[in-house]
């Protein structure tokens, strides 16, 4: 049984991409987003109708193929909450957008796997901290 609501469950990021796509001066065709891309322009198709959500990598190639943000991208996508850009402008500082775009694709999965360990570190020692000063 084939559900449409899980068919189509990207609907709403693929709409976000048409919509960026269609907003470039001139606009971009399928074809031709999928080709700067990389993609095949039935993939990007999937991707606009709802169908498919594309992987990081190709997030970050719509990304700087259509000129919108990095963060504007992976949001609409899901994987960052709403929420986040009130609580910390982390993702507008150009030096994360710069190793998240340019250097995260080059790095060895040991080297990625060290970078979660210490954002992971990271996180242990704030909520030590705000453990210890409810404690007081």
């Amino acid at each position: 049984m084939n559900d449409v609501g899980q068919e189509f469950r990207y609907k709403d990021f693929g709409d976000r991409v048409r919509q960026w796509r269609q907003a470039v001066q001139p606009p971009m065709t399928q074809r031709e987003l999928a080709d700067k891309i990389d993609v095949t322009s039935g993939f990007l198709a999937h991707v606009e109708t709802g169908r498919t959500l594309p992987g990081v990598r190709t997030l970050v190639a719509i990304s700087r193929a259509l000129g919108v943000p990095l963060h504007d991208v992976l949001r609409a996508a899901g994987y960052l909450p709403p929420a986040l850009e009130q609580r910390d402008d982390w993702l507008l500082e150009p030096e994360f957008r710069l190793f998240f775009s340019d250097d995260w694709p080059q790095l060895t999965d040991d080297e990625r796997d060290l970078l979660r360990d210490f954002i992971r570190m990271l996180k242990t020692r704030i909520r030590r901290r705000q453990s210890q000063h409810w404690d007081m």
